[in-house]
């Protein structure tokens, strides 16, 4: 995880201020930073992402999966429409549409 440049800035001046007011503490920071330089930052000194940031590719995937069965849900009809004025019917209630118990009573009494 890199700094940004204000961040790096101003850790630049701290290490110009430390250099200037002591030299000796300058010195053993450069040999400090040679020798340590090639080793891997230890574990527990590492910064981990915030939960935010860990979770969001997880929340992202169950935002879009819910809305696409949403959409499917909603799009979706229960039956083929007889005609333009029945293509409502199986999405929404609209007055003059006749309902499922409806067509079971029409083809009972048919019969």
């Amino acid at each position: 995880m890199g700094l940004g440049r204000s961040e790096q800035r101003l850790l630049s001046q701290i290490e110009r201020a430390l250099r200037g007011s002591d030299p000796q503490l300058a010195a053993a920071l450069v040999t400090f930073n040679r020798r340590r330089s090639h080793l891997q930052m230890p574990l527990r000194e590492r910064l981990r992402p915030s939960r935010v940031v860990q979770y969001a590719p997880v929340a992202l995937g169950v935002f879009v999966l819910s809305m696409i069965l949403v959409s499917v849900t909603m799009l979706s009809r229960p039956g083929q429409a007889s005609g333009p004025a029945d293509a409502a019917c199986g999405i929404a209630y609209v007055p003059g549409c006749p309902s499922a118990s409806a067509h079971a009573v029409h083809r009972a009494t048919d019969r």
